[in-house]
């Protein structure tokens, strides 16, 4: 690969590494600020009120929803820094298919969090909370499964060398 193509592989590398371990740590807060707007009726200023206050509390506890939500994402964000960073030694076209893999299971993460997150807070059931627990092994295992997927289509698509 030329110098000009390892320095793009390489910021976009960092770019999703970063861009991962910040969407898994923002992810939560941002679903449990739309809920509260959508459900509980707080405006963006009445929810950062008593943000403080959740972050800790018994009921809440937001920040071990940040860190078991964000957990799947700080795994990607390593393997995405391990795995496309000696891309570039193989050729140009594993690289773009690792890329492409990581990107397609970056995005299935993101949904099903997204979605996990918002449907757990706003269910109504006494025990919905402990989708919480079980979510992030979920929302790792469609990123495997989307990781693959992509890394299949392509390679069919383009073939070996593509």
């Amino acid at each position: 690969m030329s110098g000009n193509m390892t320095r793009n592989l390489r910021r976009r590398t960092l770019q999703l590494y970063w861009g991962s371990i910040a969407t898994g740590a923002l992810l939560p807060l941002v679903v449990d600020l739309v809920v509260a707007a959508t459900r509980r009726g707080q405006t963006p200023a009445q929810y950062f009120e008593g943000f403080y206050l959740r972050l800790f509390a018994p009921q809440e506890g937001a920040l071990m929803l940040t860190l078991l939500g964000g957990a799947p994402f700080l795994l990607f964000g390593v393997f995405a820094l391990i795995h496309l960073g000696t891309a570039h030694r193989r050729g140009e076209a594993l690289a773009s298919r690792r890329r492409f893999a990581l990107q397609a299971a970056f995005a299935a993460m993101l949904a099903l969090s997204a979605w996990g997150h918002y449907s757990i807070m706003t269910a109504r059931g006494s025990t919905a909370a402990l989708g919480f627990l079980f979510l992030p092994f979920y929302v790792l295992a469609a990123g495997i499964v989307a990781y693959a997927a992509g890394r299949c289509f392509k390679r069919v698509r383009h073939g070996p060398a593509g």
